[in-house]
């Protein structure tokens, strides 16, 4: 196993909980473990293009918060750092979701998404006022639709190249 293979799922687990135990008081550490994530990836350019996948994700939980769904303590700054960190996974430790079939891959992003929001909530870093059972079904629809075309689009622009 290299640094590589060891750091990538490693340091998204790190960034995901000091962001969502510690808000945007983690930013810093995160960020640097973003650029670290730069310095060492062997696909830094293909990383760069998917990042506006990130922020697709960024403004669908912008946009549930303006339709209550959510709600924050703080303008969570840190759910974007989030969201670059999870969408350069799809590339990484996360390619395996390529091999799913779309069924498998829709139950995936409904079940993972579900589950990041409610521990997310379980931990206080976010709010659900209109509370868990309606908010979650909306979370479970959203991610069903959002992480296949992640990784559909993250696919095409990760492609091998030939020639």
């Amino acid at each position: 196993m290299t640094m590589w293979q060891l750091f990538q799922p490693v340091s998204f687990q790190i960034m995901w909980v000091a962001l969502i135990w510690g808000g945007n008081t983690w930013l810093p550490i995160s960020i640097a473990m973003l650029i670290m994530h730069f310095t060492l990836s062997p696909s830094r350019l293909d990383d760069a293009k998917v990042l506006p996948l990130a922020l697709g994700g960024f403004v669908i939980d912008l946009l549930m918060t303006q339709l209550g769904f959510f709600s924050f303590a703080e303008w969570p700054l840190w759910l974007l750092v989030l969201w670059v960190a999870f969408i350069l996974n799809l590339g990484h430790s996360m390619r395996f979701l390529r091999k799913l079939k779309p069924l498998y891959l829709i139950s995936f992003g409904a079940v993972g998404g579900v589950y990041a929001y409610w521990a997310s909530w379980k931990f206080g870093a976010v709010d659900l006022p209109h509370g868990p059972l309606i908010t979650l079904a909306v979370v479970a629809t959203t991610w069903s639709i959002f992480l296949p075309l992640c990784v559909k689009v993250d696919c095409l622009i990760r492609k091998p190249r030939y020639g």
